[in-house]
């Protein structure tokens, strides 16, 4: 007879979860027009997943930018009419009260460009959302909207969960009685 540790074997059912799931869906409304992965496949993070049409943000853009264009031109005669009028000002041909009008010009269009440039922004990340990438690194799963469908923006309804295993976490029950044991 000899003292030494044996091993404790307890057989249990157990469930293999992922370490994180992620439900991926869409940032903005549009139509689906690629799908660059097949269900099952390892997606690394940033991996381009899906593709929503841009056209229409790209028309977007393209019109805030002429807003823009004309709000910066309108900007620049308002500064040269407030470089007149200061001068009008100071020789006294005009009052202190047209003089302010022209003040409140200048800052009237400069909030006006900084507000085109604020839509412009607005735009261009809408453009990024267009372009769906995967969050983490993982195994997609089934593909829920395909190409062709229309999508909108945070729908209930996920594109694809994306499966992240590496590490992977095992869920498992000990009967009561083998609690001493473990």
């Amino acid at each position: 007879v000899a003292q030494k540790s044996v091993p404790v074997t307890l057989h249990a059912i157990g469930n293999v979860e992922p370490y994180t799931s992620v439900a991926v869906k869409a940032r903005v409304d549009g139509q689906i027009v690629a799908v660059r992965f097949r269900e099952g496949d390892e997606v690394r993070q940033g991996a381009v997943l899906f593709e929503i049409d841009r056209r229409p943000f790209d028309a977007q853009l393209a019109q805030a930018q002429a807003n823009l264009l004309k709000d910066q031109a309108l900007l620049a005669h308002a500064r040269d009419q407030d470089r007149r009028y200061k001068d009008l000002l100071e020789r006294k041909f005009i009052s202190a009260d047209a003089y302010a009008q022209m003040k409140t010009n200048v800052a009237t269009a400069e909030a006006t460009t900084r507000a085109d440039e604020a839509a412009m922004a607005g735009i261009r990340l809408q453009l990024d959302y267009c372009t769906i990438r995967a969050p983490i690194t993982g195994y997609a799963g089934k593909i829920q909207i395909q190409e062709g469908n229309l999508v909108k923006a945070n729908d209930t309804n996920p594109l694809v969960v994306i499966n992240q295993v590496v590490p992977i976490n095992v869920a498992f029950s000990v009967p009561e009685q083998s609690l001493s044991s473990v």
